[in-house]
């Protein structure tokens, strides 16, 4: 796939070699060529984020909730919730710098609607079976539906991307959503492994030792008693799995809400002191790496 223009908006950014962070004034406006092995990450708050291979050159978008409020079944006064700390962001203009828009689950706060119709329908998609049947719905015509064991190419083959077996968001019979594995193929190149409610599956890890990044919640999202995402539960037994060099906590319930709904859901654990969590269970060697929201973050490997 032919690359696409670079986002040439300025952000401010920040370097992490796993062992420093330090800060850094240069905006995000190169692609292949960056020096340094690793990836220049951006929080957009939520589940939303974005990502610069720096080897490959390769910049994905994904689960964009990037305007308006966030809300389920359009029920507004159950629940809605909206961002507190990034600027107004152009979905359009931010995928366009990016070789495609990566969509983990269906549900509003990965497919976020109102984000997607502001984005050009020609855009690269690639998302899980639920994911792809939004974007579809909404107009996309170059939508590519990975399930659970399949993969593709970017950037002339540069980055691979295979689809895990993901979260469990409806009841037990329900399809698993998406985790993804992201792999460089260049020289030098790193490795991601993304799974936005820590809820894995430990099978469809089986050939990948480790990884260089994770990116997945730390702590718990419950309703009532019943846990939404996972991280507090199990982010130690997936670190210990895949090994990583860093790991970027999902930061995903971090912005308002409001609605008879959102006073039943609590958080368990703390960033905070995951720390601690790591130092306890023998993973000092791990970086966390906690990413300021609209700043880019540069992880070298």
């Amino acid at each position: 796939m032919s690359q696409m223009t670079p986002n040439t908006a300025a952000e401010s950014a920040r370097t992490v070699s796993c062992s420093a962070v330090s800060q850094a004034a240069s905006p995000d406006t190169e692609r292949a060529g960056s020096s340094g092995r690793g990836i220049e990450y951006t929080s957009y708050e939520a589940n939303s984020w974005s990502c610069l291979f720096r080897q490959s050159g390769v910049k994905i978008l994904v689960d964009p909730w990037l305007v308006d409020e966030l809300t389920f079944a359009g029920q507004r006064w159950l629940y809605r919730g909206k961002k507190t700390h990034i600027s107004p962001v152009d979905p359009d203009e931010l995928a366009k710098g990016c070789d495609a828009v990566v969509l983990s689950q269906g549900l509003p706060d990965h497919a976020h609607e109102p984000t997607l119709k502001r984005i050009a329908k020609d855009t690269l998609v690639i998302a899980s079976t639920a994911g792809a049947a939004v974007a579809e719905s909404l107009g996309f015509r170059n939508v590519r539906t990975l399930d659970h064991g399949q993969e593709m190419t970017l950037g002339n083959g540069k980055l691979r991307i295979k689809a895990t077996v993901g979260a469990l968001v409806g009841p037990p019979w329900a399809k698993r959503e998406n985790g993804f594995l992201f792999t460089e193929t260049t020289y030098g190149g790193v490795s991601l492994y993304y799974e936005p409610h820590c809820d894995y599956d430990v099978q469809s890890l089986q050939g990948t030792d480790s990884v260089d990044i994770v990116i997945t919640p730390g702590v718990n999202q419950e309703l009532l008693s019943f846990p939404l995402v996972m991280g507090k539960d199990n982010v130690v037994g997936l670190l210990k799995r895949l090994t990583p060099k860093v790991f970027l906590p999902l930061v995903n319930a971090e912005f308002d809400s409001e609605g008879p709904l959102s006073s039943l859901i609590s958080e368990k654990g703390n960033v905070a002191g995951l720390p601690d969590v790591l130092k306890a269970e023998g993973l000092r060697d791990i970086e966390l790496v906690v990413p300021d929201p609209g700043k880019a973050t540069s992880v070298v490997c």
